[in-house]
């Protein structure tokens, strides 16, 4: 009996901390500090990186910690999908069409567009990562196609609203955006230069119709 008595004291004390352990790391190393390291992982070698061992190594944390968050790694890539597209509605929502005036609306458009993403989540090489990642996985490819009809719809009512209702122009800029951030992303584009250029260039007609009626 005192033998049984001694075991389960072991047992219990294991236990007990192991469930310390796991409950530090929770803490210690919360779901966007998970998913952060999740996009650092992509930007820096790609999707393939994107493991949980591999993300644990990286923080120094226990795979523990990681399912303690996410049930497994296609629930732990799907809440980064959905982190990368609600932060694109959120900036939209916040920022871009909170602005009253009609011309500025696109002049922060710009602003935020050259913004790069905070670095711990991978900086200005997120967008590129996130549609190499694309090409190799449906499901990604699904949440791009979003957060590109998302946008496309933006620029077509911030261009509709200063009278340059053109499907044409919308694909010109917002496919300017996506070529300037890729070379940016490489240090080859100064993203906020070129496109305060090309908003001067779509906007020029405007002020002129503007200033003559």
């Amino acid at each position: 009996m005192v033998d049984l008595y001694i075991r389960c004291r072991i047992f219990q004390s294991i236990l007990t901390t192991a469930l310390g352990i796991l409950l530090m790391n929770k803490v210690k190393f919360p779901e966007e500090v998970w998913l952060s390291a999740g996009f650092r992982a992509l930007t820096t070698n790609g999707p393939t990186a994107i493991r949980a061992e591999a993300l644990a190594r990286s923080l120094g944390a226990t795979k523990g910690s990681f399912y303690w968050h996410f049930t497994d790694l296609p629930s732990f890539k799907k809440a980064m999908l959905n982190l990368w597209r609600s932060s694109v509605v959120q900036e939209i929502d916040t920022y871009i069409l909170a602005e009253p005036d009609t011309f500025k609306r696109l002049k922060v458009l710009t602003d935020y567009a050259s913004k790069p993403a905070p670095e711990e989540f991978g900086g200005r090489r997120v967008e590129p990562a996130m549609r190499s990642w694309s090409l190799t996985d449906s499901t990604v490819l699904t949440v791009v196609n979003e957060v590109d009809e998302i946008r496309l719809s933006l620029i077509a009512k911030l261009l509709t609203d200063i009278g340059r209702n053109d499907p044409a122009l919308t694909q010109l800029l917002y496919g300017a955006f996506i070529g300037l951030d890729d070379l940016a992303s490489k240090g080859h584009a100064d993203i906020k230069t070129a496109l305060e250029v090309l908003l001067k260039i779509v906007t020029e007609p405007y002020f002129c119709e503007r200033d003559n009626s």
